[in-house]
């Protein structure tokens, strides 16, 4: 592979980023880090983080040095990312060939057709031997073949501009001297296709040579151009390739190699379908489980179809390891407590400096030294869905308004806000759409993810989201002194209600949003069998994702045509290539989190949050330890780091919808604003009544009820509750709401173990 090293552009500014792999990691374990820095050196030191956010109102910033990993000093050195996906083959039966020939033929889909540069569809040239060939698109949008012959590299041209979004099916025969190139768009439906293109010549020397050692790339190129050679892959195509065949021709003509992509979905490799063996790699997960030429919409699960699904969508911005060089490792004690690590690396000349963020999960040795019978769940599935999201690129079709009124110029920037917008070679979230306007469904822990940071401020909501407030968690259990273990999405998806069962309560950070079937299976199955829980955030439990389980970095996200969203997937590419299920909204999948955390997600909005206020049900004698110490008639969550407790994101009761019947609502948002606008999955025909004060399904509720099993669920419906958890160093009355349920369920299983002996 090639070097990441390189050499910044001209005018650059100082900047350190990284990355640490594993991203999380055991007690024990080493940790590499990965730094891009462009001052010649940097110093750095290994923290916990108590507490990360630093703004007016917000606790303390709080970094805990671990003392037992050395600090160091290193050499700066510019990293890039190589991003663009393809795939390849080194040795595809280019010495079979025979001396008559060769065919080759597939199907192809342009996505964006003039790409500001050349695009490969397939290639086997090699520059520098003069040897093998290249169909491509050229940067007018015409297609041309480059052809090999040993002596040069002849180009033949042709008028051929396709369509965008249209299938072509692409034949080329080099035969001797004699080269045909037949180019016959299919037609879409009804629609009149364009004109076919059939291109012959006869060339003074041989059509083609080809060497042994001529590589099979499909979607790239080693060639630059007919005269230059790139020493990496390059070229890349934004778009579909479908049922690639090369055969030998002669009266012994054979099929060298014939790739169907409808087989092996879920794996990066694509099967040589010809029974030779001539087996290919993806590289940087180019997207699998969509429509092909041939699909006619009989069926929509890529699982149960017979054909329609032989295609793969490469683009020129797919990511899925960085592969930086590693600067230096880290091993982290077997003691060392679970929760959000950084390594803080800072250039001597105080130029520029960093917080590489990692999360360190518990083990039964370190909760028993915590004596932890407390759980936070960090959102690592939402923090990989919203990896360097670009949402504030006014040039992409995923850029968005968050909510009414929303005004993108007043939001607060910070560094790592540039740092995304600069750094584009470290790929994008779930959120974005590629350069050539498709989805992303695929993001990855192997790279710098530039949000993660444990003081980040979200540019569109001008506050903590995410880690940063999830951090203010950590502080207030520290500084209530309660026992406490953190634990992450991906540890409920490997081990399951396993991962639960030792503790007494279970709280999700401020935004799950994207469980996979496992984790959200884990939370079911602790509930189930008695355990407590406290859902402490908004939006959650909203999209289905999947985690590739050959590689636990890569998070998959299918969209579908109802949900918050800034872009929507096709009919036919909605189910999961990592596990075959369905993607959407968990609401369309019956499993609305209605049903176990009583509330669901009902709007959003960038205006300032507002206060809950107690219902009757809250009034109620049975429920008054959950509001001790707060006044009766006191408004809970009035102020926060983004106004009060019940915004950004906001979850209500719906009996209809599945909330269970003996829950009780104990309080509820006071009103929100018409900066706030309704899910579209909540309205109905026709859609009227969308904004803040026109209805009251945009609203917070605060749910409370007892399980069959003995144990209890606590929601708050709103992604700001930990902004206002965290208000003037917590002393504030969301503190002492969320003190209090913690401690009584504590108590409870306290008074039970009495009650056993």
């Amino acid at each position: 592979m090639a070097t990441t090293i390189d050499t910044p552009p001209a005018d650059y500014p100082p900047e350190i980023i990284g990355y640490a792999d594993p991203w999380i990691a055991s007690p024990g374990e080493t940790v590499s880090i990965k730094v891009s820095c462009t001052e010649p050196e940097y110093t750095y030191k290994a923290v916990r983080v108590i507490q990360g956010v630093d703004v007016e109102h917000s606790p303390k910033k709080e970094l805990e040095e671990i003392t037992s990993i050395p600090r160091g000093t290193a050499k700066g050195r510019y990293q890039v990312a190589r991003i663009g996906s393809y795939a390849r083959t080194d040795a595809w039966g280019a010495s079979l060939s025979g001396p008559y020939g060769i065919k080759v033929s597939l199907h192809f889909q342009p996505h964006l057709t003039r790409a500001g540069h050349v695009q490969t569809v397939i290639s086997t040239l090699d520059v520098s031997s003069k040897s093998g060939f290249a169909v491509v698109l050229t940067t007018e949008g015409a297609i041309e073949l480059w052809l090999g012959t040993g002596t040069d590299v002849k180009v033949i041209h042709t008028d051929f501009k396709p369509a965008i979004k249209r299938w072509v099916s692409m034949k080329v025969t080099l035969k001797d001297a004699h080269v045909s190139l037949s180019l016959l768009p299919i037609p879409y439906l009804a629609e009149k296709a364009g004109a076919a293109v059939h291109v012959e010549k006869q060339l003074s020397v041989a059509a083609v040579k080809l060497s042994p050692d001529n590589i099979l790339l499909l979607a790239g190129s080693f060639a630059e151009s007919p005269t230059s050679a790139s020493p990496r892959v390059t070229n890349f195509f934004n778009g579909r390739i479908d049922s690639p065949m090369i055969e030998s021709l002669g009266p012994k003509g054979e099929v060298l190699v014939k790739y169907d992509f409808a087989r092996n979905v879920s794996e990066d490799t694509i099967i040589d379908a010809s029974g030779n063996g001539h087996d290919g790699v993806l590289v940087n997960a180019p997207t699998r489980a969509i429509p092909g030429f041939d699909w006619d919409g009989s069926e929509v699960d890529w699982t149960k179809a017979k054909y329609g699904y032989g295609a793969i969508h490469f683009h020129e911005d797919d990511l899925d390891d960085a592969a930086w060089e590693t600067d230096f490792t880290i091993t982290l004690p077997p003691n060392a407590r679970s929760g959000i690590y950084a390594v803080e690396a800072t250039s001597t000349n105080g130029k520029t400096s960093d917080m590489i963020t990692f999360m360190v999960r518990p083990t039964k040795e370190t909760t028993a030294q915590v004596g932890a019978k407390v759980a936070l769940v960090l959102s690592t599935f939402t923090y990989l869905a919203y990896a360097n999201e670009k949402l504030a690129d006014q040039n992409r079709s995923s850029s968005v308004e968050v909510g009414p009124g929303f005004d993108i110029n007043q939001t607060i920037r910070t560094e790592d806000f540039y740092r995304i917008h600069r750094r584009l070679d470290c790929g994008h979230s779930n959120y974005d759409v590629h350069n050539d306007d498709s989805g992303v469904v695929f993001s990855s822990a192997k790279r710098p993810i530039l949000n993660l940071r444990p003081g980040y401020i979200m540019w569109a909501f001008s506050r903590p989201r995410e880690l940063s407030a999830e951090s203010m968690m950590i502080g207030y259990l520290e500084r209530e002194k309660i026992p406490y273990d953190v634990l992450t999405d991906h540890d409920l998806h490997l081990n399951g209600a396993a991962a639960l069962a030792p503790y007494n309560t279970v709280m999700t950070g401020c935004h799950p949003e994207y469980p996979t079937i496992q984790s959200y299976n884990a939370y079911e199955h602790y509930a189930r069998r008695g355990g407590n829980l406290m859902y402490l955030g908004g939006n959650g439990f909203y999209w289905v994702s999947a985690v590739d389980p050959k590689r636990p970095w890569r998070l998959e996200v299918r969209r579908g045509d109802q949900g918050v969203r800034s872009y929507t997937l096709p009919g036919g590419e909605r189910f999961m290539s990592t596990n075959g299920t369905q993607g959407g909204l968990w609401r369309t999948r019956g499993r609305s989190s209605h049903g176990l955390f009583g509330i669901a997600f009902n709007g959003e909005g960038t205006g300032p949050g507002v206060p809950y206020k107690r219902t009757e049900g809250g009034e109620a004698a049975a429920l008054k330890w959950m509001f001790e110490g707060v006044p009766d008639g006191e408004l809970i969550g009035e102020y926060g780091l983004g106004g009060g407790a019940s915004g950004d994101e906001v979850d209500s009761f719906d009996l209809a919808c599945g909330s269970p019947t003996n829950a009780v609502v104990v309080a509820t948002s006071t009103g929100h604003p018409d900066d706030f606008g309704i899910a579209p999955e909540c309205t109905g025909f026709p859609i009227i009544n969308t904004l803040g004060t026109q209805t009251d399904e945009i609203r917070s509720d605060m749910v409370y009820y007892d399980t069959q099993a003995g144990g209890a669920i606590f929601s708050v419906g709103s992604i700001n509750w930990f902004c206002s958890l965290g208000w003037d160093d917590y002393q504030n009355n969301v503190a002492k709401v969320t003190g209090n349920v913690i401690r009584e369920f504590l108590r409870r299983e306290e008074k039970d173990q009495q009650e056993t002996k």
